[in-house]
């Protein structure tokens, strides 16, 4: 396939447009509501998923997000119990499908992360398809909904998906290959999820956004802007894998990890990066957010991590009165990441105690969802 040219939207465009959506009169817009990750819980005994979940309905929040680490029936049957627990809890669960290592026909080369390099465009689809089907029949005949699936996660990044280049930019061969890739997969699992006699109601949200970043001077490892990627599949080939007679995609993922230096600022620029490419006809679903290292509070300003948590709170809250967000989901509820001093990253300290910023996000999350 010959080389296509990628057209990249001029500067000045950009920032008309930006200036234009965020500056227009402020929208009906509810508080967006408040979501926590635990990614892996079904790994855990049953009596750790009770605890967690009864937490995280203690700290007000709305949504939940994980999704199942095995396509055995074991593995099926702990993320059923998890999701009655979160249902128990009254809790609306955001289900992460990722392509898993039994998707492929042939063993699957390691990455410099330790982890099998999937490639999407390499993905058996029909044993994608199976596995995806025993999972909605597992839940379905336990009488449980689902409210939100997020079809992949970070996938602009090479180590969630091996079809983004691994020390250099992507070529629009290269461009062409993940778009398709991604596309197919999508395509697939929101087909399975509508059919009558599955979840037609349930809403649909692509992959988290990761936006890596690449340090001048060294290898490219993600997507550059991916979310003008995103916008890309509207048209693969002439088909449109965003709306189409099968499914419309309800919202897009993304991923804001801010800064500790200036946890607002850095928030808000990369949403409006996300939406100077995808406008805002469907909402922004932050699928997770958190810091790029919570272990460097305080801050220069002498911030605490309680007060960079406000501080990005406060920055979706007023972005979202000009543009659409859905649900915020915190990454994560026990990210247990600890410096020398022992510092924590998550909700819960390493004895399952609340840290002082969990007081921050419930004091949010109990905010009335209606409008401003």
């Amino acid at each position: 396939m010959s080389e296509m040219k990628l057209t990249r939207i001029p500067v000045v465009p950009c920032i008309l447009v930006a200036l234009s959506l965020l500056s227009s009169p402020v929208l009906a817009q509810k508080v967006s509501a408040i979501g926590i990750d635990r990614s892996g819980l079904s790994r855990e005994d049953e009596a750790t998923r009770k605890k967690t979940l009864e937490d995280i309905r203690t700290l007000h929040a709305a949504w939940f997000r994980d999704g199942p680490t095995s396509g055995s029936a074991q593995g099926v049957a702990n993320f059923v119990d998890e999701v009655r627990l979160a249902k128990q809890q009254n809790l609306k669960v955001l289900i992460n499908i990722l392509q898993m290592d039994e998707d492929y026909d042939d063993a699957l080369p390691m990455n410099d992360h330790g982890w099998r390099a999937k490639k999407l465009s390499q993905i058996d689809l029909k044993k994608f398809s199976q596995r995806f089907r025993h999972l909605l029949g597992a839940l379905k005949e336990a009488n449980l909904s689902i409210d939100a699936v997020e079809f992949g996660n970070e996938d602009d990044s090479y180590y969630y998906d091996a079809d983004v280049p691994n020390g250099h930019s992507a070529s629009q061969t290269e461009l062409h290959t993940w778009l398709h890739g991604y596309g197919e997969f999508l395509k697939t699992g929101a087909e399975i999820l509508h059919e009558p006699n599955d979840y037609p109601q349930s809403q649909i949200i692509t992959f988290g956004m990761a936006h890596g970043y690449t340090a001048p001077g060294h290898p490219s490892h993600n997507l550059s802007n991916p979310a003008q990627v995103v916008a890309m599949l509207k048209s693969v080939d002439g088909f449109n894998y965003l709306d189409n007679a099968s499914y419309h995609v309800t919202a897009y993922g993304t991923h804001v990890y801010a800064s500790p230096a200036n946890a607002g600022q850095s928030a808000t620029a990369l949403l409006r990066q996300d939406i100077w490419a995808l406008g805002r006809n469907k909402p922004l679903w932050i699928t997770e957010w958190g810091f790029t290292d919570a272990t460097k509070f305080p801050n220069a300003k002498g911030q605490t991590a309680s007060q960079g948590m406000k501080e990005m709170l406060d920055a979706f809250d007023d972005l979202g009165q000009r543009i659409p967000i859905g649900p915020m989901f915190f990454y994560s509820y026990n990210s247990g990441l600890q410096d020398a001093e022992g510092k924590e990253s998550g909700l819960v300290d390493k004895k399952g105690s609340f840290v002082p910023a969990a007081s921050v996000l419930s004091a949010r999350a109990a905010q009335p969802l209606q409008p401003r």
